[in-house]
């Protein structure tokens, strides 16, 4: 059971880092095709990034993953959480300073995606140590 809890986690790493990727690229469509895409954006995919790592978490737990990486997997949501606040100013059609706040959406998401590929990264380098059961 712990055995494949943990190869879980490693795929799982993959979908968190997947789920970045089409919800960054949901969001340049929104701006660049079509404003509709926004809806699967902040809605059904802002979802699946969210709730992902969370689910991510227990099987992390199940499998024994160390807490590092579960503490990692956890910054995901985090962000999200995050991510939405940053657009407050913006949806109270705030100005000035205040307005420019919600311009750090986009670092936010930047930061998003580079704990994503270092969830993946890690996960990959510890699935392959002596202690989970990987190839020395």
């Amino acid at each position: 059971m712990r055995e494949r809890a943990r190869r879980a986690f490693g795929w799982g790493a993959w979908l968190v880092l997947a789920s970045v990727i089409v919800q960054v690229t949901l969001a340049g469509l929104g701006v660049f095709a079509n404003s509709e895409f926004f809806f699967w954006h902040s809605s059904v995919n802002g979802a699946v990034v969210f709730f992902l790592p969370l689910l991510l978490i227990l099987v992390g737990w199940l499998g024994r993953v160390p807490i590092r990486l579960r503490w990692l997997t956890a910054a995901v949501p985090a962000l999200v959480v995050l991510q939405s606040l940053l657009l407050v100013p913006y949806h109270m059609n705030a100005h000035g300073v205040l307005r420019a706040i919600s311009a750090l959406h986009v670092v936010n998401a930047f930061v998003i995606f580079w704990v994503a590929f270092e969830l993946v990264d890690r996960t990959r380098r510890y699935l392959a140590t002596p202690e989970a059961g990987g190839a020395v």
